[in-house]
């Protein structure tokens, strides 16, 4: 980026008879400086816009279809819950999740896709990393809560986290009409944890606990 700018210079002053003085290459490094920095905000919203509004699904995985004896079902590692539980709710990861992501099965059906931060929570990321998988509306873990609410929908409701309050908080938005939604945790101002899918299994707060 910046080292375009300066062959771009370099050529210009290159062109310019030999009588006229040359300025000096510090020069035209110090007037790209801003334009770089302008520019890197951008990135976030350019990967968010690609990214789906859908809380439907993720991929091929859909929220209420049938899990478990689809052939390719057999790829995805569980958390081994209902042994532990003694209940009728399971995660997995691997399989065709991206990695770093984990998927609630309630009752043998798809219920939630969730992430969790990856190290240090109190480490504030400006956009998300590069290999980070595209979430719903364009949301990442580490971001400031402060961004999340601008990028999700209106009518987000904010509840004191049941463990971290007064420092954490639930952001929690739910679409009526298609009986999704989706939940921030956060904690000192940063998304830790994102979680959608259906609305009473996003409501629990210790997943299959």
């Amino acid at each position: 980026m910046r080292g375009a700018l300066l062959c771009l210079v370099a050529g210009l002053a290159a062109c310019k008879p030999a009588e006229q003085p040359v300025a000096p290459a510090a020069t035209p490094a110090s007037e790209a400086e801003p334009a770089t920095a302008a520019a890197a905000p951008a990135s976030a919203p350019t990967q968010a816009a690609a990214a789906s509004t859908s809380l439907a699904q993720l991929g091929e995985l859909r929220i209420g279809a049938a899990f478990g004896k689809a052939p390719g079902d057999k790829a995805f590692v569980s958390a081994n819950m209902r042994e532990l539980m003694e209940g009728d709710c399971e995660y997995y990861d691997k399989g065709t999740l991206p990695e770093g992501m984990s998927m609630m099965v309630l009752g043998d059906k798809i219920a939630r896709f969730e992430v969790h931060v990856d190290g240090d929570p109190s480490i504030k990321l400006d956009a998300p990393p590069a290999d980070a998988p595209a979430l719903p509306y364009g949301l990442w873990v580490g971001m400031s809560a402060q961004e999340a609410k601008k990028r999700l929908p209106a009518g987000v409701i904010t509840t004191p986290h049941a463990y971290l309050a007064p420092d954490g908080d639930y952001l929690t938005w739910t679409d009526k009409a298609k009986g999704l939604a989706i939940r921030l945790e956060t904690f000192n101002g940063l998304v830790t944890t994102i979680y959608w899918g259906q609305p009473d299994a996003v409501e629990l707060i210790e997943g299959c606990a």
